[in-house]
Formats: C-alpha cells, sequence, structure tokens
C-alpha cells in the first residue's frame, strides 16, 4: 500500500503543476503553488485547522472511482482571485478583499477557476491514474469552520479525507492555503493510515433486531443458533470537550487582542500593541482583590443574539483618561496634567466610550464569523469602579459568579499603560466545566494559564524557566506547535511579533520558533532581532518557502525550515532534529 501511496502522491505533484498552468492561463496572471503536502485527516481535525471563512466548493468524483470531496480557501483569496479575473482595477480589488464583499460577480468568476482545477484533476488523473475518474465541481458556499456539524453529511461527508494543502502567491503575494480534500477510501489509501481507528457504532433497537435475525439465519457448521431478545440500547451522547472548548476560545480571544490593538491603533493614529495575553478562570471576589489594580473605568458590554449575557470591560481610570485624550488629540503637557489629576472630563469620556465602541466591534466581528453561536457585543455605558469598595455578594456592579477573563498589557504610541481586561460569564463561554466543585464547599478556580498552554498545567510548571520561545503572527500555527512542546514537558512562552523578544533571551531558553503567516520581510527582520540576541536553534515555520526565501532565512540565522500548514509528525521530527536537550 506504500507504493500506492506514492504513486498518488506524484500523480497530485503533476496536479499542482497543473492547476498554476491553467489557472495563470485563465486569470491572465502569475499564480504559483507551492509543493503539496498531503496528510491524512478526519473531517473534524480537517476543519479545525481553518480559520476564518472560507468558501467551499464540493468535488464530485465519478466514474470507476466515486466519492465526495471539497476544495476550500479563504474567502479573501476568492474574492482576490475572481476579481482579478474579471480585471477589477487594483482599488477596487482591494476594498473588496477587506470588506469581505463576495458578490455575484466574485462568486461567479471564482466558480470558473474551481472549474479550471477541478479540470485540472481530471486530465492528470486520466493521464496517469489505472482507473477512470472526472472530478466535477458542484455547489459551493461560504462557510465558518468552527460551526460545521461533524456528525453530519453537510457540507461533506465524516470521514477520513486525504488532505492535499498548498500555498498560494499571485503575482508575487503570498496568499493562504488552497486545500483540497479527497475521499481517501474511495481511492483505496483508508488502509494506509494505520493509526486511525474506526469509531465505535451504537446500535439503533431496529438494528439490532436485524442483526440477531442475520445471526439466527447465518450459522456456521456446527453451530446452534441463538435469537437474543431484543435490547433497548439508550442514545449515547458524547461528553462536552471543555478542553477542546477552551483552545478555541483562547484561540478567537487571541485574534481579538490582534485585530484590537490595529483597529484602535487606527482611530487613534498611533500604535497600539497588547502583548502578554493571559486567559484564565476568575471569581468576582479574585478579580476585584487580585486583578483590578486602582480605579477603574467599567464597560457594560451586553451580549446578544442566539445567547444573552453581560461582559464587562476594564480598563484603569488613567489610562482611559490617556486614551481618551489621545483621541481628542489633547497637547501632551495637558494630557499628562489631566492623567496625574485623574481628570475625566465629559470630553475625555465621550471620546473613550468611542473607543469601548470600536472595542465591542472587534469582539462582534470575531465571534460572529468565528464562534459556534452568532452572538454581538453591545457596549450599553460606562461608570466608575473603586474595586475594594465592591461587595461580592451583591450584583453590583457585576453578578457574583466565575467569569473567564481575558487580559492584556497595553502600550499606546510606546507609551507603557496598564492592563486592558474583559469579563466573560463563564456560561456564556461554555466553559463553566472548568470550574471545580469539591463535596459541600464552594466552587473552586481551576489553576490559571496563558492563552494557547496546555490544559491542566500547574502553578509549579508555570514558575518554570522557559525552555522554547515561540515569536508568532499566527495563532493557529502556534497552538499546534505550542501542543506538541508542551506534550514533551517543555515550557513555552509566545510572544507577538511586536513584543521584546531580547527581553526573554537568552535566560534559559533552549531554543526559538518563529511562525510567520506570510514568508516575508516582516519576520525576517524578527530574525535578524532573535539571531543578534542569542545563537540559540531558530526554527523559521511558515507557508509557500522558496529556494530564494529559504537562502535568505539562513543567511538571517534560521537553523531549519517547517512548512505549514504543519502535521503534527512534521513539528516532533522538526524538535528532534534540532537536538533540544532539557532537563525533565
Amino acid at each position: 500500500m506504500k507504493k500506492v501511496q506514492q504513486k498518488f502522491d506524484k500523480i497530485l505533484e503533476s496536479v499542482a503543476k497543473r492547476i498554476q498552468d491553467e489557472v495563470s492561463g485563465l486569470i491572465g496572471a502569475t499564480f504559483i503553488l507551492s509543493a503539496p503536502q498531503k496528510q491524512f485527516i478526519s473531517k473534524e481535525d480537517a476543519f479545525e485547522q481553518l480559520s476564518g471563512k472560507q468558501v467551499l466548493v464540493k468535488m464530485d468524483v465519478t466514474g470507476d472511482v466515486q466519492g465526495l470531496g471539497c476544495l476550500l480557501l479563504e474567502l479573501k483569496d476568492a474574492i482576490r482571485l475572481g476579481g482579478t479575473l474579471i480585471m477589477l482595477p487594483d482599488d477596487s480589488l482591494e476594498e473588496m478583499v477587506a470588506a469581505g464583499d463576495y458578490n455575484e460577480d466574485a462568486e461567479d468568476s471564482y466558480g470558473e477557476i474551481a472549474n479550471i482545477i477541478a479540470g485540472s484533476y481530471t486530465k492528470v488523473f486520466e493521464e496517469m491514474y489505472p482507473e477512470s475518474c472526472r472530478f466535477v465541481r458542484k455547489t459551493q458556499e461560504v462557510i465558518i469552520p468552527v460551526k460545521v456539524d461533524v456528525g453530519s453529511d453537510d457540507p461533506v461527508p465524516d470521514q477520513l479525507y486525504y488532505q492535499v494543502t498548498s500555498g498560494m502567491n499571485l503575482n508575487n503575494r503570498q496568499m493562504g492555503n488552497l486545500v483540497m480534500l479527497l475521499p481517501a477510501a474511495s481511492f483505496g489509501l483508508e488502509k494506509d493510515e494505520p493509526t486511525v481507528e474506526a469509531a465505535p457504532t451504537v446500535a439503533t433497537p431496529k438494528q439490532e433486531n436485524n442483526n440477531a435475525e442475520k445471526s439466527a439465519g447465518s450459522s456456521g457448521p456446527g453451530e446452534t443458533s441463538v435469537i437474543s431478545e431484543p435490547q433497548v440500547v439508550k442514545e449515547v451522547k458524547p461528553e462536552f470537550d471543555v478542553k477542546k472548548q477552551r483552545k478555541l476560545v483562547d484561540t478567537l480571544l487571541g485574534f481579538c487582542h490582534q485585530k484590537m490593538g490595529s483597529e484602535v491603533g487606527a482611530l487613534l493614529g498611533v500604535e497600539v500593541v497588547l502583548s502578554d495575553q493571559e486567559c484564565r478562570l476568575v471569581s468576582k471576589e479574585d478579580f476585584f482583590l487580585d486583578e483590578a489594580s486602582g480605579k477603574q473605568i467599567l464597560a457594560h458590554m451586553d451580549v446578544v443574539g442566539e445567547i444573552q449575557y453581560k461582559s464587562y470591560l476594564f480598563v484603569g481610570l488613567k489610562d482611559a483618561i490617556y486614551i481618551g485624550g489621545t483621541l481628542i488629540m489633547l497637547p501632551p503637557v495637558e494630557l499628562e496634567r489631566a492623567v496625574m489629576d485623574e481628570e475625566f472630563g465629559e470630553d475625555t469620556e465621550d471620546a473613550y466610550g468611542e473607543i469601548a465602541n470600536i472595542i465591542s466591534g472587534v469582539y462582534t466581528s470575531i465571534f460572529e464569523e468565528q464562534y459556534t453561536q452568532k452572538i454581538r457585543f453591545v457596549k450599553t455605558g460606562l461608570e466608575k469602579v473603586l474595586p475594594l469598595k465592591v461587595e461580592t455578594e451583591s450584583d453590583t456592579p457585576l453578578l457574583n459568579q466565575f467569569y473567564y477573563m481575558s487580559s492584556s498589557s497595553l502600550s499606546i504610541g510606546g507609551k507603557a499603560l496598564g492592563k486592558i481586561q474583559m469579563l466573560f460569564p463563564a456560561a456564556m463561554l461554555q466553559l463553566d466545566g472548568l470550574v471545580q466543585k469539591e463535596e459541600g464547599a464552594v466552587a473552586q478556580q481551576v489553576p490559571e494559564s496563558k492563552a494557547g498552554s496546555a490544559e491542566g498545567e500547574t502553578t509549579e510548571s508555570l514558575g518554570r524557566a522557559i525552555d522554547v520561545l515561540v515569536v508568532s503572527d499566527d495563532a493557529r500555527e502556534t497552538e499546534k506547535i505550542t501542543d506538541i512542546l508542551e506534550q514533551r514537558h517543555l515550557t513555552v512562552k509566545v510572544l507577538s511579533f511586536k513584543e521584546n523578544v531580547t527581553d526573554y533571551l537568552p535566560g534559559e531558553v533552549k531554543t526559538v520558533f518563529l511562525v510567520m503567516t506570510n514568508v516575508n520581510e516582516k519576520g525576517f527582520a524578527v530574525a535578524i532581532k532573535i539571531n543578534a540576541a542569542s545563537s540559540l536553534p531558530l526554527i523559521a515555520a511558515g507557508p509557500g518557502w522558496t529556494r530564494t526565501k529559504v537562502i535568505t532565512a539562513v543567511k538571517y540565522g534560521v537553523d531549519d525550515i517547517l512548512l505549514t500548514p504543519a502535521s503534527n509528525d512534521d513539528i516532533a521530527e522538526k524538535i528532534e532534529n534540532i537536538s533540544i536537550k532539557l532537563a525533565a
């Protein structure tokens, strides 16, 4: 079977080259695909790897080989490809991409490109595959990966797939990935994946009866048929996976903080950096005693839509004054005096209220697009809060319950301020399962963990020296890498590109991962900083590597390359290759 898979992989490499040529010819532009990465994958894992809105095109496989697969790519990439085909002016195309405007013209034009891709698969398989099969483009739809029901046949069946992933480059612009899911069993590939086990099935009462009757009529020689009494089989509901839910929530909150920095910065006209993000469970009492420092401005954020809750945004009073004063362009001397005197006047309050509106809009856009339930965040008011005067048992300024806190350090225009903290009811995010209840005792909170860290991390492990530093602007790939590292009991610290890596190097760090959404000068600039601060092994991860990019990376101190999206085996192999030697 291994040789069968090797031959199949060679066919897929030829398909990628044909897609490159045919799409380039159709749209009149240079379209390049990176070498395809192949792996067996479940429906659940395939959609879990995707982020943001995706355009899914169903692909029927017909002929001697039959099955259903699909073609996937990010919505913005479908708009860019479709817009290029219909020769939109650059300005109009960029506006459409930024707005996510997948109108009828863009949909039709991308549909033509999907036809070309299906045709490329068909032509190559007709020439090289031993059995006849054709790939037929069917319907397309815009999906949100986290909302896909894994157990259903919508939009594709829940089965084992052979995933083919290539990075896309259009006229020297690096884009996302083109992903094809091929039904593995249809091509006889399922048996080559010994680690994938069929999920146990629960028979219905009708099936139990049929099986009993079938057994009665098919006994072998010398065997006695026994018809057992019909058994009523209760429906078994899968246990809710709190660990998986927490990872999803932490990822979304990471996206919110990234977008918050850019949107608030655009409004203020200065660089806004949110760093050291932390997500953990807190009680009302613990928040006001240990987390909220000094006078606070609380922005009430009502949650509306498929569920209704109240969430809360906390910023220190002086920071709110500084933010509002920056927006209304107070002169520097006047701004510093207002902060020192804690003057939260009407104009400053209104200005800060606008910033709070921007923040609520960021949470709305991310959660509407990527959360399992469609919800919006609405800022309903501001109030000043003195943390030490808050009564825990009261319902003001917020209910006495457990909250999931998302907290980051804030800096504006290079000036370090305090923390910005958002509290969500744990039940709202389906994280109330994190609350551990002891017999006869009040519910206690679980140990804290950094966003993206492994579940069950202990307070002792949080105090350990950092083994691996991950510097990243790609939350999804970072989550996969940190999972593998933490499974090996390594302590990981994740930094954004904007944070100062030299503060952590070399220290006790043994190696560094540089994880890039796009392999470009922005990422290489970070590599230069890392290399200047230490001589530690540096692994650079990103999509669409070319010979020129690899040479540039090595020049800037990179020791090894990881192509993303990466499988767990790829990541584990890189860790072994770099020969990280850490104490147990």
